[in-house]
């Protein structure tokens, strides 16, 4: 390949691995907090539409972003509440969602006209005066949109805030070892719905890229599987951000191979459909190569909160002169009773008999 076409191919690669990267980097916060986050998909796929239904009558850029990133907030405190709070399965209930998002993202489709011939442009290339003047380099990266800007300082920001806060120890606690955020009188559940709304809230952003600097228009199942391959991107990537974005763009030029299979020499003889399925049969093939990826412990595991009893036991507790009336439990099996008053009094007798007798 000539360098003109290395060129285009990382320049389109580094495009298309933006969704990827912005729901990748969610996702690697809610599964270090111990939330695997299944229904990415169906995140990216809600606030995509809606990013295209706003983005048709306003045609703002940045607040087609919002609208996807709202949109994603509110995904998330649904899932959010499933996962976290009713201790649905993580795994069933990200595909019922995901299901459940690409008919309602097909109905709107259908019953939207205006969606079907709806064409826009994308965010337009903003070149960084300096930096576009390294050799290769610049042409590559530092003429892109301001999206791609925007992914690769979240990139930063989320290490940051895992690495660097005392947010990003409590959720990587939660996700290893709940009972120690319990010590600190954090509220486990909470610190993993933060997690997952963070990660729905990339994802919002993500479903919008793929409508302000992808695509341009919605078509239906537009996301065509990059949920699923964000979460091989986690694993993969060992929940390192950095990582995270050297992975995502690795898969972003899998898929802009596509684009380009007249210009790659006796590759352009492989069928199309080779092509198309790329990007998966290299996610299929990552995550075999990556048995040594560590998951956190508790990943996929429902926190219950310790019993503190039933409501009347509560409110006895905190009246003037309540007390905890709770039945003390039963020994275990052969281990005997305990000890009782009268046993006390008996062993007392027993140890100490002129304590019986009265005074002389």
């Amino acid at each position: 390949m000539s360098d003109p076409i290395t060129i285009t191919i990382f320049t389109v690669g580094i495009g298309l691995s933006v969704p990827i990267l912005w729901a990748a980097l969610g996702e690697l916060v809610a599964e270090q907090a111990g939330v695997i986050n299944v229904g990415i998909e169906g995140v990216m796929l809600i606030s995509a539409i809606a990013a295209a239904i706003f983005f048709h009558f306003n045609s703002s850029f940045l607040l087609a972003t919002l609208v996807g990133l709202g949109t994603g907030l509110l995904c998330g405190v649904v899932l959010g509440w499933w996962y976290v709070f009713r201790g649905m399965n993580q795994i069933v209930t990200g595909i019922i969602f995901n299901l459940f998002a690409l008919g309602l993202t097909t109905s709107l489709f259908a019953s939207e006209e205006y969606l079907a011939g709806d064409l826009n442009d994308t965010l337009p290339d903003v070149s960084i005066p300096v930096l576009k003047s390294i050799p290769w380099l610049g042409e590559v990266l530092f003429e892109q949109d301001v999206m791609v800007y925007a992914a690769i300082v979240a990139v930063v920001v989320v290490w940051w805030l895992m690495s660097r806060t005392w947010f990003g120890v409590y959720v990587r606690a939660a996700g290893e070892r709940p009972s120690a955020v319990l010590a600190t009188g954090r509220d486990v559940q909470w610190v993993r719905f933060n997690a997952v709304l963070i990660a729905c809230g990339f994802a919002g952003i993500a479903g919008a890229a793929l409508i302000v600097a992808v695509a341009g228009a919605f078509n239906v199942n537009i996301t065509v599987g990059q949920g699923f391959i964000a979460l091989a991107v986690v694993v993969v990537a060992r929940w390192n951000p950095f990582w995270t974005a050297l992975v995502a763009l690795g898969f972003g030029v899998t898929q802009g191979l596509q684009f380009q299979v007249n210009d790659l020499g006796f590759l352009s003889g492989l069928p199309t459909e080779f092509w198309i399925a790329l990007p998966y049969m290299v996610v299929i093939v990552s995550l075999a190569l990556s048995r040594g990826s560590q998951y956190p412990p508790a990943l996929g595991i429902p926190y219950v909160k310790p019993s503190s009893g039933s409501l009347w036991q509560r409110v006895r507790r905190v009246l003037p002169g309540g007390r905890d009336e709770t039945p003390p439990e039963a020994p275990p099996p052969g281990t005997g009773a305990p000890k009782g008053a009268t046993e006390m009094r008996g062993l007392r007798d027993t140890q100490y008999p002129d304590d019986r007798k009265g005074p002389k």
